[in-house]
């Protein structure tokens, strides 16, 4: 049997920040459209997310294990590929993660949005996420190995996660967090970039068609850096709509913050050449698309 310490390495613990900021996020955006705040429904919500992402993370090494992708790979090593966890485990591991997923995605639309034409709108968004996470390496078609990473991950952790974690909080979905969204939907994505910059050479071997693999390591850096920009002029317009909104200047203070963060990323992005410079960069992405959503959020409650 593995020992605890191998499932919580296969858990992928550092990747839980993102997963937790659109949910900090989003419950921020619902104090500034209404005043209110449920503890509860904020509890239940970062639960909910905690069990999407260990099952993303779980199925993920169950993939590309099977697949023989992680073999040899450089940086973080894998559960199934080292053989540290077996195929067998890690099978058991994602259907268990994905059943306590269906469980908790579904009390927490029940607690929120019974008796509302929400209701079924987010109990498919519920089933969809946790086919999401199940499907990225995992399948007979996985979506990560024809270059559909980004488009998911744009999707569920940033339109998804922070308009349906205000939606929680307030009933219904707002259209100015589509701005704050897409911010915390690029930066996740920048991540995911250079995941795949880190991993480039062995994607290609194993047939996984990422972005980066597809198109070629200069279209991909250049997509990077759009990201991080897209990032900072959404955020800037959306600091100065929430600061009139609230009539404070507390927003503009929080991009500001971000911006500076970001651009120390952005140039160390800019000599980073090797997969063990792109790997150091990870957590940096992950830790600053966190600090935005903190900052933003609680910039709502001053």
């Amino acid at each position: 049997m593995a020992k605890l310490s191998h499932w919580v390495a296969a858990a992928r613990l550092r990747t839980l920040p993102l997963a937790f900021a659109v949910i900090i996020l989003g419950s921020g955006l619902g104090y500034l459209h209404t005043d209110s705040f449920s503890i509860e429904l904020f509890g239940l919500a970062l639960l909910t997310s905690f069990s999407y992402q260990v099952l993303s993370n779980y199925a993920n090494d169950l993939g590309d294990g099977i697949k023989g992708t992680d073999d040899n790979k450089r940086g973080e090593q894998r559960a199934v590929a080292s053989g540290l966890i077996s195929i067998s485990q890690m099978r058991l591991a994602t259907n268990l993660f994905t059943l306590l997923s269906l469980i908790a995605g579904s009390a927490l639309v029940h607690m929120a949005f019974n008796g509302t034409l929400y209701f079924y709108l987010f109990m498919i968004l519920n089933v969809s996420a946790v086919w999401a996470a199940r499907s990225y390496t995992l399948g007979s078609n996985p979506y990560a190995y024809w270059g559909g990473g980004d488009l998911f991950v744009i999707l569920f952790f940033g339109l998804v996660g922070v308009m349906g974690s205000s939606a929680l909080q307030t009933g219904t979905l707002h259209v100015i967090d589509v701005l704050p969204a897409l911010v915390a939907g690029a930066m996740s994505a920048s991540v995911l970039t250079c995941n795949n910059l880190r991993d480039r050479e062995g994607d290609a071997q194993h047939g996984k068609h990422t972005l980066v693999v597809r198109y070629g390591e200069k279209w991909s850096r250049g997509y990077f850096k759009m990201l991080l920009i897209t990032s900072i002029v959404l955020s800037l317009v959306f600091s100065i709509v929430a600061s009139i909104k609230m009539s404070g200047y507390y927003p503009i203070v929080a991009h500001m913050v971000f911006q500076f963060v970001l651009r120390g990323q952005f140039k160390k992005f800019s000599t980073a050449d090797t997969p063990e410079d792109y790997d150091a960069l990870l957590k940096p992405l992950a830790l600053t698309a966190l600090l935005y959503c903190i900052t933003t959020s609680t910039s709502f409650f001053f």
